[in-house]
């Protein structure tokens, strides 16, 4: 919403914009231009995706000249909109939005496209053209890591807006990717612009400490921002803070309406102000404010957004191609003299197709019983088996059980040989005493 926006305030103040939507995941960019657009749905509008395919097929096919690879240029759909002083919106869409897209977008390899296949090299000559074609092209990305966020936030701009909410998560994300572009784009003439978006009021409290936290994070950043850029002051960077956070709007959750044609022209708290000064910082103090249209007009637009039940969109996949002419006689004619000889013999056709169904039961039903014989044998064998070794191990047991009673046997013996010899002792022990009585008397 907020690109749409920007490009409708560059736009009215006389400006060529060229809108390009490189969100292949999620294209939606297409929504809030769907009543300027001739296909709306963009079901046979080629874009982004379209381009790098039909370039990669150029680069991979032998020619004898020299190959014509296509440019960004050749997928560009005007808008049906006159604008005051020669200002202009065109648009780039992510790709032809058929039963094939997803296809398309997650099968492309973008690491070969750009390291064997040139397409470095050829996104940045048509980056030079496009720059030397429009006034500012505006890029659609998704924030975050993906196949293609290095082209739209490192390879493509001159300057990066990065739009966040106002949580923890959003934020140091944010951060994240401006801290990884800043590292691959030091240059000072490359500018990072951060931008708080849907920024909710109610909770007074909890909005100022995520305000707070935000401008922390960001504030290494936006020295370009400041009167003086030599150190990092928050207190200067405050003004632009104040400018661009971007009010949360309820009725925008519901229709894709750009605030341009909605917002009351001159509010001081509306999502309308809030891209105006977007793009006033980002064409470096340029536009100031949107040039409004005439009352009547702004409510024709708006109305064209409004949910109707006649324009509900046909979702359904697409019919293969017809055959050829003479194949599709063919078949009609193969149809009509199948269906007459059914006709006249038709019993007999039925007669053999229960045959075959019987003769197939019966196939089925001996190799199935022929299954349970084998799966019979084969348990009974098991049974043998574990009946042997139960045998077995009953064998064992009583040898152990002999053993373990020999034992006992032994110990008894032993035990009244010790008796048998505690009482040749004691008798030893009486008659030696005897003896030595006798010898002192």
């Amino acid at each position: 919403m907020a690109l749409s926006n920007v490009a409708w305030v560059l736009a009215s103040n006389g400006y060529k914009v060229l809108l390009i939507d490189w969100d292949l995941e999620a294209p939606g960019l297409h929504r809030y231009l769907r009543p300027f657009l001739i296909d709306r749905e963009l079901t046979s509008t080629p874009g982004v995706i379209d381009f790098v395919w039909d370039a990669a097929r150029v680069s991979m096919t032998p020619a004898e000249t020299e190959p014509k690879f296509p440019s960004l240029e050749d997928y560009v759909v005007g808008l049906d909109w006159t604008f005051r002083d020669d200002g202009a919106i065109d648009f780039i869409p992510a790709g032809r939005q058929d039963e094939n897209y997803a296809q398309r977008v997650n099968t492309f390899n973008w690491d070969n496209f750009y390291e064997r296949l040139g397409g470095g090299k050829l996104l940045e000559a048509d980056r030079k053209v496009l720059r030397a074609n429009y006034d500012y092209v505006l890029i659609d990305s998704r924030t975050g890591v993906s196949d293609t966020s290095s082209i739209c936030t490192v390879h493509m701009p001159d300057s990066l807006v990065i739009l966040f909410t106002l949580n923890r998560q959003s934020i140091t994300g944010a951060a994240a990717i401006a801290a990884s572009v800043r590292a691959q784009r030091p240059d000072e003439d490359f500018k990072i612009f951060p931008v708080p978006t849907r920024v909710e009021n109610a909770e007074s409290d909890k909005l100022a400490a995520a305000t707070a936290y935000g401008r922390r994070i960001f504030a290494s950043f936006l020295r370009h921002v400041q009167a003086k850029p030599d150190d990092i002051d928050q207190s200067q960077q405050s003004p632009y803070w104040n400018e661009v956070e971007t009010p949360y709007r309820t009725f925008y959750a519901f229709e894709e309406i750009p605030a341009a044609f909605k917002d009351e022209p001159g509010s001081l708290t509306s999502v309308l102000r809030a891209s105006e000064r977007i793009a006033y910082w980002i064409t470096d103090h340029a536009v100031t404010s949107l040039q409004p249209e005439d009352d009547e007009r702004r409510k024709q637009v708006v109305d064209a957004y409004a949910f109707k039940e006649e324009d509900t969109p046909r979702i359904e996949w697409a019919l293969p191609p017809p055959l050829p002419r003479p194949l599709e006689g063919w078949f009609k004619r193969l149809r009509r003299r199948v269906g007459s000889h059914f006709k006249k013999r038709g019993w007999q056709y039925a007669t053999a197709v229960l045959a075959a169904l019987a003769i197939f039961a019966g196939v089925e039903f001996g190799i199935t019983s022929n299954t349970l014989d084998v799966t019979r044998t084969e348990l009974t064998g098991v049974r043998n088996e574990l009946s042997a070794k139960s045998q077995q191990l009953g064998v064992a047991n009583q040898t152990i059980a002999d053993d373990e009673k020999k034992i006992s046997d032994q110990a008894s013996k032993i035990a009244d040989q010790n008796s048998q010899i505690g009482r040749l002792n004691g008798q030893v022990g009486y008659w030696r005493g005897r003896c030595v009585h006798c010898r002192t008397k």
